[in-house]
């Protein structure tokens, strides 16, 4: 996984109500779920102003869809992330994705 690539070193992660901080623990989280199969049904797209988010030119991205998990039923997602702008370099600093039961 290139995990690395992605997330900022200091980046934060809720996944279904799991607090993570840190890229070591979040690619270590993530290399660890089972493999999936996801459906995109939305995705929106929001600037942040530079005021709140300290100068930096941000991004909220929020997405809906449907994952499935090997030998198990599909299950509805919502997932919600900040990206940031450094040296021209897209990167991520908070996701968080929630099962919708």
């Amino acid at each position: 996984m290139m995990l690395n690539k992605l997330y900022l070193d200091t980046a934060t992660m809720v996944w279904n109500g799991n607090g993570l901080s840190g890229l070591e623990n979040i690619q270590k989280y993530l290399e660890g779920l089972p493999v999936t199969e996801h459906r995109m049904e939305s995705l929106d797209c929001q600037p942040i102003s530079d005021k709140v988010s300290g100068g930096q030119f941000s991004i909220i991205v929020k997405t809906y869809g449907t994952v499935k998990y090997q030998n198990r039923k599909s299950k509805t997602f919502h997932q919600n992330f900040m990206l940031t702008s450094q040296n021209n370099v897209w990167k991520v600093v908070s996701d968080s994705f929630r099962f919708q039961d």
